[in-house]
């Protein structure tokens, strides 16, 4: 055992643990660094999850209405959504 770990008992969902073996297989990595992985992660990226969506929506629809009526600045808010985006998210992963 590692130094600086403790073994504890845990309950988790038959599906849960399935779905971390199974993306652990894809990874080539354990079950116990996969299930760490995100137990270190909750918290941090998940509360951001739905405006990451609404952000890429925006972008989405921006491209969009650039693209059918041909309007270049649609295009370029487009671009500034998603360097917005890129900026928050290089800040908060300091």
């Amino acid at each position: 055992m590692k130094t600086g770990t403790t073994p504890k008992t845990l309950r988790i969902p038959n599906d849960t643990i399935a779905e971390i073996e199974r993306v652990a297989k894809e990874k080539k990595t354990s079950f116990s660094k996969e299930a760490n992985r995100r137990l270190q992660n909750k918290g941090s990226d998940d509360k951001n999850y739905p405006l990451l969506l609404a952000k890429m929506q925006t972008i989405i629809n921006f491209s969009l209405e650039g693209a059918e009526t041909g309007n270049v600045e649609m295009v370029k808010k487009a671009q500034e959504e998603a360097r917005k985006l890129w900026k928050r998210k290089l800040i908060s992963s300091k």
